[in-house]
């Protein structure tokens, strides 16, 4: 398994995952954390990074635990294209989906609500592929009209 640095935490360091074991523990961090840290950011560092130096692909995992289910979106080059996917889930109860990440909130397409363990296969899967876009779920383009 790859080594990739999850941030979720504004102002905490990188919390490092090697294993599904990490996985797991990340996940279960997170869902008992304030809805003010229901965003994951995650990166491989085996993967190239940009001329500027970031790096050239996120995954980001969104979690509400209230509801029990979170949100999975991926930019960055895949195996045939470059650009910004999310994985169409169940259709959100709440008017307009959002969770915070690093103190900000962001909006989510309103059908992007999946099951945790979807969100942890996914996660498990980009480890494991060194960052890779996971290649379980279906993906759809994030939609231009969500911030």
């Amino acid at each position: 398994m790859a080594n990739v640095e999850a941030y979720y935490k504004n102002g905490a360091g990188a919390t490092m995952l090697s294993s599904a074991a990490d996985v797991d523990a990340l996940v279960d961090a997170v869902l008992a954390e304030p809805f003010e840290n229901s965003v994951i950011a995650l990166y491989s560092n085996d993967r190239p990074q940009t001329e500027q130096g970031y790096p050239d692909h996120e995954l980001r995992i969104a979690l509400y635990a209230e509801a029990k289910v979170g949100g999975i979106r991926y930019a960055g080059s895949d195996r045939t294209a470059r650009g910004v996917w999310y994985v169409p889930g169940a259709v959100s109860e709440r008017d307009e989906p959002f969770y915070y990440y690093q103190g900000h909130d962001e909006g989510w397409p309103q059908d992007s609500e999946v099951s945790i363990e979807q969100v942890r296969q996914a996660i498990r899967q980009f480890v494991e592929d060194n960052g890779a876009r996971p290649s379980g779920p279906e993906w759809a383009e994030w939609p231009e009209n969500v911030a």
